[in-house]
């Protein structure tokens, strides 16, 4: 959809009113993922979805100079892979899906999706409420990115009453299963540790989600299972590999002990020689 319609005119308005140095981004980097965000653009100005459309050149500005932990190789170089990335693919993964929600409630969806991590990882002073206040997004986009976010030193307690909350809130429960969905799909660039980790978590935490989203929000029940269902399958190989690393470990563990105790009976018997 072209720059020049009178809806993506309205948002190059809006966009006037944030402070140009949020906007900035590396534009060398920005092939990495132009395809996903051309398309979160064109769905955005396709649906009039004034929020994500705000939101798209916000979450590459603030975002810009942060990166996933994997790269790609392309032509024999190596590129990191810079951070937008996870939540344009979020955003595009729910565009998909296409759940049967108002318009009012997919813009906050989508928005929300992309800047799902802005609270958790970044450095605001007002505790996010610049989305709204300086960012020109709404204050339901705000209060859905504060469910979503976690902070890193979480009690157990604490823990458990944030995955409630999320579940207690359909579009956030919809953001946080597809952003699942997507670090489900790199569990095979994790170490072995974390991907059981993850894969523990994922069953422990987000499979009871599922279950609850099906039956309390029977009217995108397809959506849900469909994440649900990526997620099982990728983590059912996962867990393949992890039982495959344990019988390992377990076996070079017990190798290790049998070593031991022949190196403690050699020494004894050096000590006996001696005497």
């Amino acid at each position: 959809m072209s720059g020049k319609s009178p809806f993506m005119q309205k948002i190059k308005e809006v966009l006037l009113n944030i402070d140009p140095e949020v906007l900035s981004y590396n534009e060398k980097e920005f092939w990495l993922y132009e395809r996903y965000y051309d398309y979160v653009k064109r769905y955005a100005a396709e649906r009039r979805l004034t929020y994500t459309a705000i939101a798209l050149p916000l979450v590459r500005g603030l975002h810009d100079g942060t990166y996933r932990k994997f790269s790609i190789v392309k032509d024999g170089v190596s590129y990191r892979l810079p951070y937008v990335i996870h939540c344009l693919k979020i955003c595009c993964t729910l565009i998909d899906l296409q759940v049967p929600l108002e318009i009012e409630d997919e813009d906050t969806v989508l928005a929300s999706a992309l800047c799902h991590d802005m609270i958790e990882d970044l450095p605001f002073a007002n505790g996010g409420r610049e989305l709204y206040t300086d960012y020109c997004l709404s204050e339901e986009i705000y209060q859905t990115v504060v469910i979503l976010s976690k902070r890193r030193d979480f009690s157990p307690e604490e823990e458990t009453e944030h995955f409630r909350k999320i579940q207690e809130n359909p579009l956030a429960l919809l953001v946080k299963l597809a952003d699942r969905e997507n670090n489900v799909e790199d569990l095979y660039n994790m170490p072995l540790w974390k991907m059981h980790e993850y894969v523990e978590e994922t069953r422990v935490r987000i499979f009871p989600m599922c279950v609850y989203a099906k039956l309390n929000y029977p009217y995108i029940k397809s959506a849900f299972v469909i994440l649900e269902d990526k997620m099982k399958n990728l983590t059912e190989i996962a867990e393949v590999l992890v039982g495959r690393y344990e019988e390992q470990e377990e076996r070079m563990l017990a190798r290790l002990e049998m070593l031991e105790r022949e190196n403690l009976q050699l020494r004894q018997m050096m000590i006996e020689l001696a005497l």
